[in-house]
């Protein structure tokens, strides 16, 4: 891992991770420094923690659809509440980890983007294999070896293994970044990010 870089942590079923993630790069950028992108389980997490997701609670569920579009607004991105929602993203997930095991971690922040614009912004079923066949050749990828690779055991050896060492650094949500091992947790945090790199120089 470079030494000037910073963690992110994502689910796909994540709307604020889709928010965080059109501006990771661009931090990235104007820091100096290297977004390790690292796929996990939300869902799992939750459990883990004792944490539950606002959609299931009507008041904040209400509060959730208007503040991402208000965030969506801000970053000047297209934004469609997805209409299958909890989204099921465990098939996304493992086409990340696929694609980063094929074609190594540069291969992340596209495909995460095309898969997060497929869930929050088009309202498509990631939970499609021809979803997922469509956004990895979006991305440039074959889209035939990382579908093959999805129920691989190293695919999902890889996949618990974030989700675990997430949890294991007490993450109880998404996004959550890590700089010097510091937890900044919610696309809203994405400044005390910047400043904790920045304080690197």
């Amino acid at each position: 891992m470079a030494d000037r870089s910073f963690e992110f942590f994502f689910d796909i079923a994540s709307g604020y991770s889709w928010l965080a993630s059109t501006q990771v790069e661009a931090l990235a950028r104007r820091t100096g420094s290297v977004a390790v992108w690292k796929p996990f389980s939300l869902g799992f997490a939750f459990k883990a923690t004792g944490n539950e997701t606002p959609a299931r609670i009507p008041a904040k569920a209400a509060w959730l659809t208007a503040d991402l579009a208000r965030w969506a607004k801000r970053y000047g991105i297209a934004y469609t509440y997805p209409s299958r929602f909890p989204i099921a993203s465990m098939g996304a997930l493992r086409l990340l980890v696929a694609a980063r095991r094929m074609h190594g971690d540069a291969a992340l922040p596209a495909l995460a983007a095309t898969l997060f614009a497929a869930a929050w912004e088009q309202d498509r079923n990631v939970a499609d294999p021809l979803v997922l066949a469509r956004c990895a050749q979006d991305a440039g990828f074959d889209p035939e070896p990382l579908l093959a690779a999805l129920e691989a055991p190293e695919t999902k050896a890889e996949l618990k293994a974030n989700t675990d060492e997430a949890i294991a650094r007490q993450v109880f949500g998404a996004p959550a970044f890590f700089v010097d091992g510091e937890l900044h947790w919610g696309n809203d945090r994405l400044d005390f990010v910047e400043d904790a790199l920045r304080a690197r120089a």
